[in-house]
C-alpha cells in the first residue's frame, strides 16, 4: 500500500469519525424539534418513533401564550445588549491594546473577573439597585446587568485580536492624515471583524440564555423566553410537546445568526496569521 492510497483512508476514517462525532452532538438537537412535531400520544410512545404524522398544534398553542411575547423580550434585549457591549468593548480592548496603562494586567483581570462572578451573588444587590431606581420588569434593566457581564469578556477577547495588528498599518494611516479616531474606526476596527462576530455571538448567546437575573428582575412586562420555557412546566404537569416548539423557535434566531456570520467567525480561526 503506497503512501498516497494510506492518506486518503486516513481521511476517509477521519472524515466519517467527524461525521459520526457531529451526529452525537446534533441527535438531541432533532430529538427536539422531532418532539414539536409530535402529539402527546406520539411523544410518550414506547419504543419511540422516528416516523409519525406531525402536527403544528403545538406550535399554534405555543404561539397564542404568552410565550409569543416573552421571545420577542428576549430578542430586543439580546440585540440591544449585544450592540452595546460590543461597541464598548472594541472601544476599551483597543485602548488597552495600544494605551495600555499602568498595573494594565491587573486592571485586565479584575474586568475579566466581573465574569467570573457568580450571578447568584449579585441578583439581590441587582434587584434592590433597580427596585431603587424604578426599573424593575423593565428591558432596560436586563439590558444593563446583561452587558456588564458581557463587556467584560469582550474586552478580552478583543484585546487579542487588535494585539495581533501590525502597528505598521495605523502608523500608515497616520501618515495619511488619518485622526487616532479614525485609525481606529477605518483600519484597525475592519480587521477585527472576526473577532466582533465571535464576540457578537458569545453576548448574543448568553443574553438569550440567562435565566436567574431575569426570573428575578422581571415579573411580566419584560419576561424573556427562558423564564416562560420554565412556566410551561406546572403542578399539573410538563407539556414536552409545547416546550419542544418553544426550544425550536427559540434555537432559530441563533441559528440564523450564525449562518448570517459563519465567513467570520471561519477567518477568526486562522487569524494569528495576519501577522506572519
Amino acid at each position: 500500500m503506497n503512501s498516497d492510497t494510506r492518506e486518503t483512508i486516513r481521511k476517509v476514517l477521519l472524515f466519517i469519525l467527524t461525521i459520526l462525532i457531529t451526529l452525537v452532538f446534533f441527535l438531541p438537537l432533532l430529538w427536539v424539534v422531532m418532539s414539536s412535531f409530535k402529539t402527546r400520544l406520539d411523544l410518550f410512545a414506547i419504543p419511540p418513533k422516528w416516523i409519525f404524522t406531525p402536527t403544528l398544534e403545538n406550535y399554534i398553542g405555543i404561539l397564542e401564550s404568552d410565550f409569543k411575547q416573552q421571545l420577542l423580550n428576549s430578542l430586543i434585549i439580546a440585540a440591544f445588549s449585544t450592540v452595546y457591549s460590543v461597541t464598548l468593548g472594541s472601544l476599551a480592548a483597543y485602548g488597552f491594546s495600544r494605551y495600555p496603562p499602568k498595573s494594565g494586567n491587573f486592571i485586565l483581570f479584575w474586568i475579566l473577573s466581573l465574569r467570573m462572578l457568580p450571578v447568584i451573588a449579585v441578583v439581590v444587590p441587582f434587584y434592590l439597585v433597580f427596585r431603587a431606581l424604578g426599573l424593575l420588569d423593565t428591558h432596560l434593566a436586563l439590558v444593563l446587568v446583561y452587558s456588564i457581564f458581557n463587556i467584560s469578556f469582550t474586552i478580552w477577547l478583543l484585546k487579542g485580536f487588535f494585539d495581533e495588528i501590525p502597528l505598521e498599518f495605523e502608523e500608515a494611516a497616520k501618515l495619511e492624515g488619518y485622526s487616532p479616531f479614525e485609525v481606529f474606526s477605518r483600519v484597525s476596527l475592519p480587521l477585527t471583524r472576526p473577532g466582533l462576530a465571535a464576540a457578537a455571538m458569545f453576548c448574543l448567546i448568553q443574553s438569550l440564555n440567562e435565566f436567574l437575573i431575569a426570573l428575578a428582575l422581571t415579573t411580566r412586562v419584560a419576561e424573556t423566553a427562558p423564564v416562560g420555557l420554565a412556566k410551561l412546566q406546572t403542578f399539573l404537569g410538563t407539556d414536552w410537546g409545547r416546550i419542544s416548539a418553544a426550544a425550536t423557535l427559540f434555537m432559530i434566531p441563533v441559528v440564523f445568526f450564525t449562518i448570517l456570520i459563519r465567513n467570520e467567525l471561519i477567518r477568526g480561526m486562522s487569524f494569528g496569521q495576519l501577522k506572519g
